[in-house]
């Protein structure tokens, strides 16, 4: 009886150890950041529903808060308002039961403020009790926030003095509290309130005021709205000309810091700028730029994220991982050991020689599985460090790409535009030149961007390597009016078939440099590529009805030379054909 006893208080202590690891873990998990997760936002559900359980089940009330918290928001980007409703107001009143009353104000603010497109009038109602459970219990820091945030309701409704009234109110309690990176939100908001009213000179005062601030703390993301706020109250002026320096301040800003957004909205103010200034062709490059931005550097901050997330969540289920399997293997082992002493204890002298030879062998075999299988897990993590660090070393040379010369290319652009803008008197033999360099350096950016679109794939999909044919096409037809192009795929073409990114990369540049042949010096009226299989082979033919060339009598430059190059490299084989009536060029690819 003593021996049982000892026992149960032993799986006692025991379970006592691993209920603090799973507060633990309920925590870990609550904390992770659900914007941009790399899984299906249904996975993301099942994963907090799950940890809602695990904290339900050891009682940890300040862990189901958190889970129901988190999984408002993850119900509010699947465009579940109202399961997302209902989970924040389950938290909430854990909270208030739990004594928290900063945060149920603090949630009550956050609700309000994320219904204010859905439904404003509880918008409203929900904002005003986090307002007023902050407001009795003088929670300064989080009034600060709830009012700035009942602001912009009070903006969204027209009400701009009371807008003006409440942001003045958040303002003075940041001004209190020191709170460096929240004022010059305030300045902004005023300055934006100042604009609807058309108080312009009171506008670009405070946006000025906020530009100052942040200059002085380095807040760059700061620094680049401001510039872009500020060209707006001059557009607002109908100032065009006044509105570009300050576009093409934050521009530089905001795609240095992957501030994708705000990219956005440059190019497409400036776009509209170039408009209203009859500017057709610098309003066309602002606008595709606007229209690719997506495609390009929101991509590369999101696969970042994405990675970064990844990498950090795999290594902590590694870890619990082997944790449970190490507690398992030990609990078994002490179950044997107790096991055979009660029983050495219990049967007599002749049996004792046999349990010690059972207990040993019992023993041995537990400790071999344990280094089996602490053997293979050390093996699962080398290989997804190896994994890891790969994917790390391929992002952060994209992100160079990017950050450095793709920034520096569009300065470039940039600086070109404002050269042929503030000089009328530039002679044509210099415009010309200077329309030259910016042509040049726009096909720089594409086949940059070709570039990283390449490196960030371990494979290439067929589907992949069709949507940037196509998109090269498009572009293509933009180029050149006069040229009719057609892109064909035969329906028996394998569609599910996935090259490497070298092959990939290989083919989409043997068809582009085909096209830029037959368009530079074919002085072709349509050109046609057409993808077909065959035998076991990929057929992709360019095809032209141009002026052609004299293969015998004509010495290949770099470019055709590198199109029979790159075939050999994804073991494929190139054949061109010309005469008078054009040109095709046949590359045959196995799969």
């Amino acid at each position: 009886m003593y021996r049982i006893l000892l026992f149960l208080f032993s799986v006692y202590l025991g379970l006592s150890g691993l209920n603090a690891q799973n507060k633990q873990t309920v925590d870990s998990i609550n904390k992770i950041y659900v914007q941009g997760f790399n899984i299906p936002q249904d996975s993301i559900v099942a994963i907090f529903l799950k940890n809602l359980q695990d904290a339900k089940d050891i009682g940890y009330e300040l862990g189901r808060a958190g889970a129901y918290s988190q999984l408002g928001l993850a119900y509010s980007y699947q465009g579940k308002y109202e399961e997302s409703t209902k989970s924040v107001i389950e938290a909430i009143k854990i909270y208030d039961k739990l004594g928290q009353l900063d945060k149920v104000a603090d949630f009550y603010g956050e609700l309000g403020y994320g219904m204010k497109y859905r439904d404003f009038d509880k918008a409203l109602y929900y904002m005003q009790k986090g307002k007023t459970i902050a407001e009795e219990n003088n929670f300064e820091n989080e009034l600060k926030d709830i009012y700035n945030n009942y602001g912009i309701l009070k903006e969204i409704n027209k009400e701009l003095d009371s807008a003006l009234f409440y942001f003045e109110k958040g303002l003075q309690i940041k001004l209190k509290l020191n709170d460096t990176i929240g004022i010059p939100y305030s300045w902004s908001n005023l300055a934006g309130v100042y604009g609807l009213q058309e108080n312009f000179s009171k506008s670009r005062e405070y946006f000025n005021k906020s530009l100052q601030q942040r200059l002085v703390w380095a807040d760059s993301l700061g620094i680049a709205e401001n510039y872009t706020q500020l060209g707006e109250v001059f557009m607002a002026e109908k100032k065009w000309k006044d509105a570009i320096p300050f576009m093409h301040k934050s521009l530089p800003i905001s795609l240095k810091k992957q501030y994708q957004n705000l990219t956005q909205y440059n190019y497409k103010m400036l776009s509209e700028i170039y408009k209203q200034l009859n500017n057709a062709d610098s309003a066309l490059y602002y606008f595709e730029q606007y229209s690719t931005v997506k495609d390009s550097i929101h991509s590369i901050k999101v696969q970042e994220s994405i990675a970064a997330l990844n990498i950090e969540f795999e290594t902590e289920k590694k870890q619990n991982e082997i944790l449970q399997q190490r507690t398992q293997l030990a609990e078994k082992d002490l179950e044997v050991r107790r096991k055979n002493t009660f029983i050495f204890g219990s049967l007599g002298l002749a049996l004792i020689l046999g349990l010690l030879g059972y207990l040993l062998y019992n023993q041995q075999k537990l400790k071999n599985r344990q280094l089996q299988k602490e053997s293979e897990l050390r093996t699962a993590l080398a290989k997804i460090e190896t994994q890891n660090k790969l994917q790390e070393q391929r992002l952060r040379i994209s992100r160079d790409l990017h950050d450095n010369i793709g920034a520096q290319l569009t300065f470039i652009i940039s600086s070109i535009d404002n050269l042929k803008f503030g000089f009328t008197d530039i002679s044509e033999k210099l415009g010309n030149k200077l329309n030259n360099i910016s042509s040049f350096t726009q096909q720089t950016i594409y086949e940059l961007r070709d570039t990283i679109w390449a490196m960030n794939k371990e494979n290439i999909t067929f589907e992949d390597l069709q949507a940037r044919i196509a998109n090269f096409i498009e572009h293509a037809k933009n180029a050149s009016e006069k040229t009719d192009f057609s892109f064909n795929i035969e329906q028996n073409v394998d569609e599910s078939h996935i090259f490497s990114s070298v092959a990939g990369m290989n083919i989409y540049r043997i068809i582009q440099e085909a096209v830029n042949n037959a368009l530079k010096y074919a002085s072709a009226d349509e050109i046609e590529v057409n993808i077909s299989e065959k035998e076991g082979k990929y057929y992709i033919e360019i095809t032209d009805d141009g002026i052609g060339f004299d293969q015998d009598n004509t010495e290949l430059g770099n470019g055709l030379n590198n199109m029979k190059k790159r075939a050999r490299e994804i073991g494929g084989t190139l054949q061109i054909k010309s005469s008078k009536k054009g040109t095709s060029v046949l590359l045959k690819v196995p799969k």
